[in-house]
C-alpha cells in the first residue's frame, strides 16, 4: 500500500498483518522464475506492506554484483540503477555484506551514504528501509523499501519487514535453483544431442565399408554436427 493512502486509524493490525503475511507467502511460493516471482511480489506486499518504491537486489557470486529489480509502486514503472552509484556505495552492500536491517533517512545525514542519499532526493523518498534476503544455505541478496513519507520504519515496521525478508528470501532462493536447474538440464540435453550425433558418425565409418555410402555419411553427420553448433551458438548468444 502506498504511504499517502495509510492513515493511522485505517492501518491493519499486527495480527491481521501476519495473518495476511501467510496468504503473500503462499502465493509467492508458486512462482519459480525470478521475474514472475517478483511482478508477484509487487502485487502481493502492497496487502501488507506500506512503500512507495520496492526493489530485490540479487546477488550474483561470479560477478559479484547486484541484479536489481526496482520498481515504483504508484506506476508500477521498472527504475533502472542510478550509474553515478557504485555497488560499494549503495546501502544494499552494506545489508549484504553486514547481514543487518538498515534504515537511511533524509532526516539525518549518513556520510557513508551521502551519494545514495542525493539519488533519494530526486525521487522525493524520505526514509528506506534495507532488509538481508538470507536463508540457512545462501546469502541471496537484499531487500528494500522506500517511502515519501518520513520516518515511518520504525523499530517494530522493521520487525515486521524482517519476518517479510525472510519469506522473499526463501522464495527467491527457490526461484534461482529453479532457473539454474533449468539451465543444467538445458545444457545436458544439448551434450547429449552432441553425442548422440558422433555416436552415429562413428557407426557409419565402422558400418560402411564402401567408400562412396561412407563418404554420404560422414558428409550428412557433419552438416547436423554445424548445424547443431550453430543452434547452441545462436541459443546461449
Amino acid at each position: 500500500m502506498r504511504t499517502d493512502e495509510v492513515a493511522d486509524g485505517s492501518r491493519l493490525s499486527a495480527a491481521t498483518r501476519y495473518e495476511s503475511l501467510v496468504g503473500v507467502s503462499n502465493v509467492i511460493g508458486t512462482h519459480r522464475e525470478s521475474q514472475d516471482l517478483f511482478s508477484a511480489l509487487v502485487r502481493e506486499l502492497d496487502r501488507v506492506v506500506r512503500f512507495d518504491y520496492f526493489g530485490v537486489f540479487i546477488h550474483d557470486e561470479k560477478s559479484n554484483t547486484f541484479q536489481q529489480h526496482c520498481v515504483d509502486a504508484e506506476t508500477e514503472a521498472a527504475m533502472p540503477p542510478d550509474p553515478e552509484l557504485a555497488m560499494e556505495e549503495s546501502d544494499a552492500w552494506w545489508v549484504y555484506q553486514n547481514q543487518e536491517p538498515l534504515v537511511t533517512s533524509l532526516e539525518t545525514h549518513d556520510a557513508r551514504f551521502s551519494k545514495f542519499q542525493e539519488i533519494l532526493k530526486k525521487y522525493g523518498v524520505q526514509c528506506v528501509c534495507t532488509l538481508p534476503l538470507t536463508t540457512a544455505h545462501s546469502k541471496v541478496g537484499t531487500l528494500t523499501f522506500g517511502s515519501k513519507a518520513p520516518d515511518i520504519y520504525t523499530a517494530e515496521e522493521v520487525h515486521f519487514l524482517s519476518v517479510v525478508a525472510e519469506q522473499i528470501a526463501l522464495a527467491f532462493d527457490n526461484a534461482l535453483h529453479f532457473d539454474a536447474a533449468q539451465a543444467s538440464q538445458q545444457q545436458l540435453l544439448k551434450k547429449n544431442e552432441r553425442l548422440e550425433l558422433l555416436l552415429e558418425l562413428s557407426n557409419h565409418v565402422v558400418s560402411n565399408l564402401d567408400f562412396r555410402n561412407l563418404l554420404r555419411a560422414v558428409v550428412a553427420s557433419t552438416r547436423r554436427v554445424k548445424r547443431f553448433r550453430s543452434e547452441h551458438v545462436g541459443a546461449t548468444a
